[in-house]
């Protein structure tokens, strides 16, 4: 089966996105869990991305952590 992503897409798509942060620097995908209430879930991550967010994982060695609030360090 054909790959149906492009890398530099899917950063470009997710990007967007409010409950997810991308560190190209550390190959971390960091998305909020929503347990924070100072920080709550925007739900704008549907299937479509968390395809695009397990392409990144499975495909070009991603990790993906759930977090409270976004962490600029990592």
């Amino acid at each position: 089966m054909a790959r149906k992503h492009n890398v530099d897409e899917v950063l470009k798509s997710l990007k967007r996105k409010h409950d997810v942060q991308i560190n190209l620097g550390s190959n971390v995908v960091q998305v909020l869990s929503g347990k924070d209430p100072r920080h709550p879930k925007q739900d704008d991550l549907g299937n479509s991305s968390w395809g695009k967010i397990d392409f990144l994982t499975n495909y070009n060695g991603f990790v993906v952590v759930k977090v409270d609030k976004f962490d600029k360090t990592l």
